[in-house]
């Protein structure tokens, strides 16, 4: 994301002929968060921290950082992942 830190998010529905991956408000508020848009900013956040930044250039609004798409990856985690740079949805 904006901040260096990685963001992973689960159980998504992948859609293959789109060209931009769509991000549900609606998903993320059930994972806990809060969102707030103001001026052309949008701003998630849980528990305090701001997690995603998106600007609306036109009508929709553009995350601000970069998506990786099309890997697969495991870790293994004690659960505490504060300083591990992911955050996980």
């Amino acid at each position: 994301m904006h901040d260096g830190i990685v963001r992973t998010l689960r159980n998504v529905r992948c859609v293959p002929e789109l060209k931009k991956n769509l991000i549900s408000l609606g998903t993320l508020e059930s994972f806990g968060c809060k969102y707030t848009g103001e001026g052309g900013v949008l701003e998630v956040s849980r528990g305090g921290l701001v997690v995603v930044t998106a600007r609306k250039p036109g009508t929709l609004y553009t995350l601000l950082g970069s998506t990786i798409t099309g890997v697969a990856t495991g870790s293994i985690s004690d659960g505490d992942s504060s300083d591990s740079g992911v955050m996980e949805f």
